[in-house]
């Protein structure tokens, strides 16, 4: 089983680098910390 920890400090801004990071690892279990999200605006999918 594979994690990653990604202190990411604002989801929107990075979402990018974060696609980079899933493609590239291919983690089974992702921590986000400082998303600077409120939950209604996270994005799903």
């Amino acid at each position: 089983m594979k994690f990653v920890s990604f202190n990411i400090n604002s989801l929107r801004a990075r979402i990018h680098q974060l696609e980079a990071i899933i493609e590239k690892h291919q983690p089974d279990v992702i921590g986000l910390q400082e998303t600077k999200v409120d939950d209604g605006a996270f994005p799903l999918d």
